[in-house]
């Protein structure tokens, strides 16, 4: 079959979550990517044989560490409110590839363009999360909105989250591969916005003791399966992606923006983690550090009994190939009505003729 993978550009968890699947998937079926322009060369280097077709993306406009709503709302505007131009585009690549099922990872043009040509949708994202709590405060209730608008013309959705997610993390080859073990130093993943505070709580606490990313002269995924633990923004990838490790982490949440904020309250609930804002990083550091044991107990808990915990809440297991095996059932799906749409035309035809 062909697959169409559709990814929405706003962070690096969407690319990490579709390419891992797309590893996978590639072995079995053919693969058309839609993704926003400053991805495709990246995506290109890891997948050179297949066709890859630029597109618009959801954009978030920070101030500082908190989302600026008015400049978002009026970047995004043109292409959320008038989009029949892009779908209308989209609609005819998605025919001319011959597309038989797309996965979309929160993408919205690429479902809305395939429910018109009449090709299954499955959403595989992490961000509709928001979508199953119940939380009614103003920046929940636009995260929600939002989210459903998303997700809107998908025939199915998968979940993917270390919190009430139809599945747990999915992670990269290159960290499925590694060894893990656990050193002495700390991974450190600073957004240059973070720089001002982080570093005097890095000095602080021994700054021999922390690998700071990004840093293109060293390997992450090594580092990161060796590591004690990880500090870094609260996007959920680097938090699966740890957790998948066995590695603790310290989040730090963009302030407004409530998919993080839940990642975080959810880290520390599971006790896998904790969190702290940035202004909070030179008091939370050291206590983070100092309950390394507690928040490695609880992932061990929840490996023993299967990568999920007793109360069937939190994952924190690998479950890329399982959310591979739930791609490819819904592609056997698709297969089928397809097929019993091409049976359902040629009766159609026969009978105008008769």
């Amino acid at each position: 079959m062909t697959l169409g993978i559709a990814i929405n550009g706003e962070g690096r968890g969407h690319f990490t979550r579709a390419r891992a699947l797309a590893e996978i998937l590639r072995e079995r079926h053919r693969i058309v990517f839609w993704v926003p322009e400053h991805l495709k060369r990246e995506l290109a280097a890891y997948f050179p044989d297949a066709t890859i077709y630029a597109i618009p993306y959801l954009k978030f406009i920070q101030n500082g560490f908190s989302i600026d709503y008015v400049r978002t709302i009026s970047e995004n505007a043109l292409n959320f409110l008038f989009p029949f131009h892009i779908c209308d585009k989209i609609r005819k690549q998605l025919q001319t590839e011959r597309v038989e099922a797309v996965l979309s990872d929160f993408e919205p043009f690429s479902s809305r363009s395939a429910r018109a040509a009449g090709i299954p949708v499955l959403q595989l994202n992490h961000p509709g999360v928001v979508t199953r709590v119940n939380i009614f405060t103003p920046d929940a209730v636009a995260s929600q909105f939002v989210s459903r608008y998303m997700m809107s013309c998908a025939d199915r959705t998968i979940i993917c989250s270390f919190f009430r997610g139809d599945v747990g993390p999915i992670i990269r080859s290159e960290l499925r591969a590694q060894r893990v073990s656990r050193g002495d130093y700390f991974v450190v993943y600073m957004k240059p916005m973070y720089r001002d505070c982080l570093e005097p709580a890095l000095e602080a606490a021994g700054r021999g003791r922390f690998m700071v990313f990004p840093d293109y002269k060293l390997d992450y995924a090594k580092a990161l399966a060796g590591c004690a633990g990880l500090i870094a923004p609260a996007g959920h990838q680097s938090i699966s992606e740890a957790l998948a490790l066995g590695k603790p982490v310290l989040a730090i949440p963009v302030e407004g923006q409530f998919e993080q904020e839940l990642n975080a309250r959810e880290l520390r609930e599971s006790g896998f983690g904790d969190y702290a804002r940035a202004s909070e990083i030179g008091v939370a550091l050291p206590r983070f550090i100092n309950e390394l044991d507690r928040f490695e107990n609880a992932m061990a808990a929840c490996r023993i009994s299967g990568g999920t915990s007793p109360s069937k809440r939190w994952k924190c297991g690998d479950e890329t190939e399982r959310a591979a095996a739930l791609v490819e059932n819904f592609m056997n799906d698709a297969h089928a009505l397809n097929e019993t749409r091409k049976k359902a035309g040629a009766f159609q035809a026969l009978y105008r003729l008769g």
